[in-house]
């Protein structure tokens, strides 16, 4: 892992790079995430997580940022993310193997080196009840850690984890789904999402609209 972090940029280098930038603003989604702290996205699948994170990824990589993905059940797939917008030479891609402890000690590892513009903690997948037995001080470990960098910890889950040491807390709710085809032989056309703040960033819910892209390579 050493040899491969090495390609992280400087934190006096990010910094610099970044000392306007505060936010990471997503339009398309209407939020804006905040550098330097842990941000949390919960709700269960197929309510547009992964394509949160992946914008985040695809913004930041786009403009020569290094970031992280902490894949706990080896679900990242690269050509979707590529598809997305993510520039893949600028990206680590941890995978973990569905084990919980190497999943966090890679996290641990990742807000250690600094440099990161995005680190992102994919848990969906993990059994909720081992994710509930982790130390609440790990969370708040992350978030001392990355405190005044200019890093984003995005943690997707199906449920809350994170308690009092995110920044930013979000719940995805799907609203309806819209198909193409008929019978068996469906594709998704898009997802209407309702996103609620936990933190109260916002008053009222943002309804979001997620449409899916099908690409021959």
């Amino acid at each position: 892992m050493r040899a491969t972090l090495s390609l992280v940029k400087p934190l006096s280098h990010l910094k610099e790079e970044q000392r306007t930038l505060d936010a990471i603003s997503l339009e398309s989604f209407g939020l804006s995430l905040i550098r330097g702290t842990v941000s949390e996205i919960a709700g269960p699948a197929s309510t547009g997580k992964m394509s949160v994170a992946l914008a985040v990824l695809a913004q930041l990589t786009g403009v020569g940022e290094t970031c992280a993905v902490v894949d706990s059940v080896n679900g990242f797939d690269p050509m979707t993310a590529k598809l997305a917008g993510v520039e893949l030479s600028n990206l680590l891609w941890v995978r973990c193997g569905g084990d919980i402890e190497k999943t966090f000690m890679a996290a641990d590892y990742l807000v250690q080196a600094k440099g990161f513009g995005a680190i992102w903690l994919n848990l969906c997948g993990l059994p909720v009840n081992k994710l509930r037995a982790v130390p609440r001080t790990y969370w708040f470990r992350y978030r001392t850690r990355i405190k005044d960098t200019p890093t984003l910890m995005l943690v997707t889950s199906t449920e809350f984890l994170t308690g009092s040491a995110s920044q930013q807390s979000f719940v995805f709710e799907r609203e309806k789904a819209k198909w193409s085809g008929h019978g068996n032989f469906k594709l998704l056309d898009s997802l209407h999402t309702r996103i609620v703040s936990r933190k109260r960033f916002f008053g009222p819910p943002i309804e979001t609209f997620i449409k899916a892209d099908y690409t021959d390579v």
